[in-house]
């Protein structure tokens, strides 16, 4: 689902907080809408698999799922969705002849799940909720059935195992099982289940040449980031205008206001490896989504002797992405942020565990 934070409207980025938003205000009592989501997608496509798109009663469009001839088909969709007032599963192909527009060698087909945005207030809880979910980058799960025969069937299960909407027990059934088969979005039996996510948070430490771009690269990439310096000269927020925080404190002992969770990213990045020890001790326990260290192998040896010493376990250790940064050759600090970044969306997207080789000796001054 984070793969909807931005969506092209325009030429302008959307996010799904603003499309959640939008459908808040329209249930809320603005007006009528219809949210088309993919709900499953095959072939070459010009759009994310979790694409969504709103169009209003007037025919005004916020977000994409495609563009082009496409997304006027799912547009006509919707209009006639709105008029209904009931959602609708509706498959369309890119063929051959549209493919080449797109400058693509294949086409594909996408199942589209349209749902009416109606005035209704159990709706505007809903989206509202969604709304806060996105904000406080926490996750939640919602469902959507296709029959509405009794009132909008609609439900929202949030990270703190709170049901805002419908309490139709096939909704809950549908989200249970998307979470225990681990998908971010599911299409059977009726039901739209899908997850929403707000932006992944990363905390950078270390504000110089390599950590302030990668901290710039991941802002880029969707992440909300927070770096963290001991020099205030560095950790100075009009340095770093892409972060969503810059914190000055003692790499000796961390504040708990830093915010570490299990979904909380990592990378360690400063200015010496007598740092880097310090930081990697009070987090390697933690159980982040991900954690890595910049170093060349025979430092991080080195560093990892120095931890195990200091009654670091090895399998703490060994879940610790270093080297870091996927092994492309990188030798600049924008090339350095780039692998790193990258290994951070493979583990977001796919929970790979791949590690990096960031070898480059001259690297580390510029940190």
């Amino acid at each position: 689902m984070a793969t909807w934070a931005l969506a092209q409207n325009g030429g302008r980025n959307v996010s799904l907080q603003a499309i959640m938003t939008e459908c808040a205000r329209l249930a809320a009592g603005a007006g009528a809408g219809a949210l088309a989501s993919v709900a499953k997608r095959r072939g070459s496509l010009p759009m994310s698999a979790t694409a969504k798109m709103l169009i209003t009663a007037s025919g005004a469009r916020i977000g994409t799922v495609g563009g082009g001839c496409l997304e006027a088909e799912i547009t006509e969709r919707a209009l006639e969705v709105i008029e209904r007032r009931e959602p609708a599963a509706s498959e369309h192909t890119l063929n051959a002849e549209l493919a080449g527009d797109y400058g693509l060698t294949c086409g594909g087909t996408a199942l589209m799940f349209i749902e009416p945005v109606v005035i209704d207030p159990r709706l505007a809880a809903i989206y509202s909720e969604c709304v806060g979910t996105l904000a406080r980058g926490e996750r939640a799960m919602l469902a959507t059935a296709l029959d509405w025969t009794n009132g909008p069937a609609k439900a929202l299960l949030t990270s703190g195992g709170s049901l805002v909407g419908s309490a139709d027990p096939h909704l809950r059934a549908a989200v249970d099982t998307a979470i225990a088969d681990g998908e971010s979005q599911r299409f059977e039996d009726g039901v739209f289940a899908e997850r929403v996510a707000g932006a992944p948070r990363l905390v950078v430490f270390g504000a110089g040449h390599v950590g302030a771009r990668v901290a710039e690269a991941a802002a880029f990439a969707g992440w909300r980031v927070t770096v963290v310096d001991d020099r205030p000269d560095f950790a100075d927020a009009a340095r770093l205008p892409f972060a969503e925080r810059a914190v000055v404190c003692d790499f000796h002992d961390l504040p708990a206001t830093l915010g570490f969770d299990s979904e909380t990213f990592v990378v360690v990045a400063t200015r010496g490896h007598q740092h880097d020890a310090l930081i990697v001790e009070q987090l390697a326990a933690h159980r982040l989504r991900y954690l890595g260290m910049l170093g060349s192998r025979r430092k991080v040896a080195l560093t990892w002797r120095l931890l195990t010493g200091a009654g670091v376990a090895q399998s703490d250790l060994d879940a610790i992405h270093a080297p870091v940064g996927l092994s492309i050759g990188a030798d600049t600090p924008e090339e350095i942020a780039v692998s790193i970044v990258a290994e951070m969306i493979a583990v977001r997207r796919a929970g790979s565990r791949r590690r990096g080789g960031i070898e480059a000796e001259s690297a580390h001054p510029l940190r």
